[in-house]
């Protein structure tokens, strides 16, 4: 039985995946959701003028430790076009999930313990390290909703409000990877939070694509003083901010009735 979600989820997948794309609308579908499918821009396609549209290779110098691969330009352009199409249509909530995913029974939950949620730019619902965040507010049912001083690092599945993918577009072209950007939030005055335990994670089945563009490495580029300098303004960032106010929340707890 289909979920009635009062926002839309989209489901980012290469052409040259179908198989990705089948297993996770097989998941979907035993939870009774539903994905618009959203055909992710192929890095190694991109033309220079394209890629210079959108990727600023002087501030890479100056914030990043190594040149964007192909692969992470595409990845970071496809999550950035999903963003336009929220202020372009005006759409106040989305779910964006990646292709690599895997589902447990109660992610429905988790949806519903969003719409019960106001006040906030993102709701990441999955963590490759699995952080425990700093701060909690109890949501109900054993469930908690996080802050952090390290953001996770990984873009698999998360909750965008329109207000947030306003803040994500204010910069006008990118310089890090998408998931990295993320933990710099107080540049873009982002609130990040998670919903715990996660019920959400990425599939270890599958190889990673930006991996694969990348002939299996992401380590080019760099030299021993451009790392340190990352590091240090990341561990400034860490120390100094929590990814958000978790007393601006508004949470409504809703009954029996009222859930989907």
């Amino acid at each position: 039985m289909a979920q009635q979600l009062s926002f839309p989820v989209w489901l980012i997948n290469l052409d040259s995946n179908p198989e990705r794309y089948k297993s996770a609308t097989e998941q979907l579908d035993k939870l009774g959701l539903q994905a618009e499918r959203f055909s992710a821009i192929y890095g190694k396609n991109l033309s220079e003028q394209a890629i210079n549209a959108c990727y600023d290779s002087k501030l890479n110098r100056e914030k990043f430790r190594r040149p964007l691969s192909p692969g992470e330009i595409g990845c970071y352009l496809s999550h950035r076009t999903l963003w336009q199409r929220m202020v372009d249509e005006q759409i106040p909530l989305a779910l964006i999930l990646e292709d690599d995913i895997d589902l447990e029974a109660e992610f429905v939950t988790v949806l519903q313990k969003i719409s019960q949620l106001d006040n906030w730019d993102m709701i990441k619902l999955a963590d490759d390290r699995d952080g425990k965040g700093e701060q909690k507010l109890a949501l109900g049912d054993g469930y908690e909703l996080v802050n952090f001083a390290k953001v996770p690092n990984c873009t698999t599945g998360y909750a965008l409000t329109l207000q947030g993918a306003k803040k994500l577009l204010s910069r006008p072209r990118f310089f890090r990877p998408v998931d990295v950007d993320l933990q710099f939030y107080p540049e873009l005055g982002l609130s990040v939070y998670s919903i715990l335990p996660y019920r959400l994670w990425s599939a270890s089945r599958f190889e990673s694509e930006i991996d694969k563009m990348s002939g299996g490495s992401r380590k080019g580029g760099t030299s021993f003083w451009r790392n340190l300098i990352y590091r240090l303004q990341l561990r400034a960032v860490r120390k100094k901010h929590l990814s958000g106010d978790l007393s601006s929340v508004q949470y409504k707890a809703q009954s029996a009735t009222e859930k989907v």
